[in-house]
């Protein structure tokens, strides 16, 4: 699809230049009609037009002259209506180019006097301006309109001039011919000419679109959706632990069931295993066996962290503070002065274990790094960040409370009495404890377009939701499914929860038993998606990226064929 951006003053001869495109196979769309027909039938536009206005609808229709009203005697609410009808515009442009496009059209124009103000201009592989001389435009609406030439010049300096849409355009036709024919056989000529070099730029060239240049308002609205159930996944796991217990929560919602070894197994079957509440393997039976390959998807579930070390907790100065090991990459500046939130489990000496998770409820207390205020920081900003922030200073401040009496250790002796009381622990549990420290902020959208969302662990819960999603979605696929959500890969992904382990290769090697297939025959025909989140290009940091080939913001998938730093 070629679409092309007509705009120009009145009387300019813009109606001949989309004359030649329409006998050329094109979808015109005026988009001075587009909004009368918004301003009947579209109720959310009007809607959104009452509530910002006031008193501009009445029996769902709008009132123009009380909104004219409105807005002409102030320039900033003049402002506010065209961000709110260009929005709806623009959708509608843009689904009415789609429906041309899935009937079989390869060619549109969008005519718009507001083209470039409206931000149309975007959506178009390249925008023309048709201009004219003054007087020949005044001529052209006199005997078009039957005005006086006074009024007629006075609309023409009411629009902007040629200069600001010959500046604005890729291309400038200038119509200064008394015979339309040979306006129309300028056009004719150059739009013959164009659309020919940009269909063959097309399918030779390769040019990224933003995403909300090429997805449907349905589209949107599933990603909304969508990152409606990312961020409550963030929020639910902001550890490992976390992430597989919800994992097993959901996916038994979905009729998935506990894999058992030598169990039967059949197409459409949902099964899960559960590796020690640390990682976790889905997968959905596919309707060919085993001995064809598994599409396989893998991402991590652990994120960078400070973990408490196994006797954590001492006093200074009066002040209770918990000793930290951070694991994975992390800026170390970064953990200062943030409220943490404490996650993790305790196994105490009796065999039982309690879950630990304080700082993510609102009434809940949070923790926090110091650091040193701005005039008391001098010597330490003269040190290199690796120099000025260690990992051993990273000691998490938890109270400065003592209890009554004497002694050196009051403060911490009333930590662990609100330990005791709360969760049954002493500080000999420490040493069989898993307890770490991460952000406590809740995922939020950045940005006032809400397009971004903020939040602690994306890399990689980004990728492990995604698959996550996927396999419940997927019904009965052609050959098995398999989710991989792997511990330990900030740190090498060693250990028995780590992808070093054998637990993968169990599973599958479990699988292919009860099909009576050979792992190996399996695995040769498998396909595998190791997943994991990439930087997008920052113009903050350019020096960082090559930004012909680095990822982009709103611009899909980041796609590395090279790894390594």
């Amino acid at each position: 699809m070629t679409v092309i951006g007509i705009t120009g003053g009145t009387g300019a001869g813009k109606t001949t230049a989309l004359d030649v495109i329409r006998e050329l196979g094109g979808l015109i769309i005026d988009c001075d009609a587009v909004y009368h027909d918004l301003t009947i039938h579209s109720t959310q536009m009007l809607s959104e037009l009452e509530s910002t206005f006031g008193g501009v609808v009445s029996k769902g229709k709008l009132d123009r002259k009380v909104l004219g009203r409105i807005v002409f005697a102030d320039e900033a609410k003049l402002e506010t209506l065209n961000n709110i009808t260009h929005r709806y515009v623009k959708a509608e442009v843009s689904r009415l180019i789609d429906d041309w496009e899935k009937k079989g059209g390869t060619l549109s124009a969008i005519d718009a006097i507001a083209l470039i103000e409206s931000g149309l201009s975007e959506m178009c592989d390249f925008t023309v301006a048709i201009t004219a001389p003054k007087e020949v435009r005044a001529a052209r609406i006199m005997a078009r309109e039957g005005i006086e030439r006074d009024y007629a010049l006075l609309r023409i300096n009411a629009q902007k001039p040629d200069s600001f849409f010959e500046e604005s355009c890729d291309f400038t036709l200038v119509n200064n011919f008394d015979e339309k024919y040979k306006f129309k056989s300028i056009c004719r000529e150059f739009f013959t000419e164009k659309v020919s070099v940009y269909r063959m730029s097309k399918e030779l060239f390769f040019k990224q679109k933003h995403i909300s240049d090429i997805v449907s308002g349905e589209e949107k609205a599933a990603a909304a959706e969508y990152a409606k159930g990312y961020m409550e996944f963030l929020d639910a796991g902001k550890t490992e632990r976390e992430c597989v217990s919800y994992a097993v929560r959901e996916a038994e919602k979905r009729g998935f069931k506990p894999f058992v070894p030598g169990m039967e197994i059949k197409a459409g079957d949902k099964i899960y295993r559960n590796n020690r509440d640390k990682s976790m393997i889905l997968a959905v039976i596919g309707e060919e066996s085993l001995e064809n390959g598994c599409q396989i998807a893998g991402a991590h579930i652990d994120s960078p962290r400070l973990d408490l070390k196994q006797l954590p907790l001492y006093e200074d100065s009066e002040m209770a503070l918990f000793k930290t090991h951070y694991y994975g990459g992390i800026k170390k500046y970064q953990w200062t002065t943030i409220p943490l939130s404490l996650h993790g489990v305790v196994v105490k000496a009796d065999g039982t274990s309690v879950t630990v998770n304080i700082g993510e409820d609102e009434n809940d207390p949070v923790f926090l790094v110091t650091d040193l205020l701005p005039h008391l920081g001098a010597d330490q900003m003269k040190k290199t960040l690796a120099d000025a922030f260690t990992g051993e200073n990273l000691n998490i401040l938890i109270g400065s409370t003592p209890v009554s009496g004497e002694g050196d250790s009051r403060v911490k002796e009333n930590v662990l009495a609100i330990l005791s009381e709360k969760y049954g622990i002493c500080e000999e549990d420490f040493i069989s404890a898993e307890l770490t420290a991460v952000p406590a902020y809740k995922a939020k959208f950045v940005g006032l377009d809400r397009s971004l969302i903020g939040a602690y662990g994306h890399d990689d819960r980004s990728c492990a939701y995604a698959e996550l999603k996927a396999i419940f979605d997927i019904g009965t696929p052609k050959k098995t499914a398999v989710c991989i959500l792997s511990d330990k890969e900030e740190v090498g992904s060693d250990g028995v929860s780590g992808m070093q382990s054998s637990d993968f290769e169990y599973f599958m090697e479990e699988l292919c038993d009860a099909q009576g297939v050979k792992l190996r025959r399996c695995f040769e025909k498998s396909f595998c998606l190791s997943a994991d989140v990439c930087n997008a290009f920052d113009p903050n940091f350019p020096e960082v990226s090559e930004k012909r080939n680095n990822a982009k913001i709103n611009y899909g998938l980041g796609i590395l064929k090279f790894t390594g730093a």
